[in-house]
């Protein structure tokens, strides 16, 4: 029976990153469109973000951070969640959960480039003459930051391997059946629009190729699957918890 190999503790556990995970990352984020005007200051000229980044100080560095340890945070959701699903019905395999693993570290490594390189970059920038060559230099060196660390290697190749992760998880729960198939079905459903909205990256080197922005979409839609999955899995264990206790034999009278 499915019960019989499906690891509770590894559901709890797995059950309490996802919730935490979804809903935490959601707080710096915020703070990140309050400060920076999150993510449109990414299309805006270097020179206007930098001024921005400078102008707001600690409270966006650090915001900043927290946003990169969500995204890191992602690493041990994956594993968890590939711990929790690797027995019974669902059998996740663990090719599935290293890509999982490896985009949230992707994802968090690009976005640290915002505490540790951009903030020097931005008080430089102000502080260099304007039109002088150090300007340029330091314009140039910021779009290239983005372009390889940001646009590369944190959003694209992170989140192409968040969709095979994504892809893997949708078909373990389709497995398991019951409300679980659901939830996979749901999980599944996002995947077309993350890999449309990854014309808005590739335009940024292929000029007049058609552009739909819909990356924020996919993203919210994704964190709401990550959120019921996790409140999800936190149900079946305290489920599997009274089954248990349903089964344990009566205390002999004294």
């Amino acid at each position: 029976m499915e019960t019989e190999t499906f690891n509770r503790k590894a559901a709890i556990w797995a059950g309490m990153a996802l919730v935490t995970v979804s809903i935490g990352a959601n707080i710096p984020y915020s703070a990140l469109i309050s400060l920076f005007d999150y993510d449109d200051v990414l299309r805006r000229p270097a020179g206007e973000a930098l001024a921005l980044f400078h102008s707001r100080g600690a409270p966006l560095v650090l915001a900043w951070w927290t946003f990169a340890l969500s995204a890191l945070g992602l690493a041990g959701v994956a594993a968890l969640v590939g711990e929790a699903l690797k027995g019974g019905k669902a059998q996740l395999s663990s090719g599935f959960t290293m890509f999982g693993v490896i985009s949230g570290v992707l994802q968090g490594a690009a976005l640290l480039r915002w505490t540790f390189v951009i903030p020097h970059l931005a008080e430089s920038y102000v502080n260099a003459a304007p039109g002088s060559a150090e300007r340029a230099s330091l314009l140039a060196t910021y779009d290239m930051l983005n372009g390889f660390a940001g646009a590369g290697m944190g959003e694209h190749l992170g989140q192409i391997l968040l969709m095979v992760w994504t892809f893997g998880v949708g078909l373990a729960l389709a497995r398991m059946g019951g409300a679980m198939r659901w939830i996979g079905a749901f999980g599944l459903v996002t995947l077309p629009v993350w890999i449309v909205g990854q014309t808005e990256l590739l335009a940024l080197s292929i000029p007049g190729l058609p552009v739909i922005e819909v990356i924020p979409y996919a993203f919210m839609a994704w964190e709401v699957w990550m959120l019921v999955l996790g409140v999800a899995l936190l149900a079946k264990a305290l489920r599997q918890d009274a089954v248990d206790g349903s089964r344990q034999p009566l205390a002999s009278p004294a």
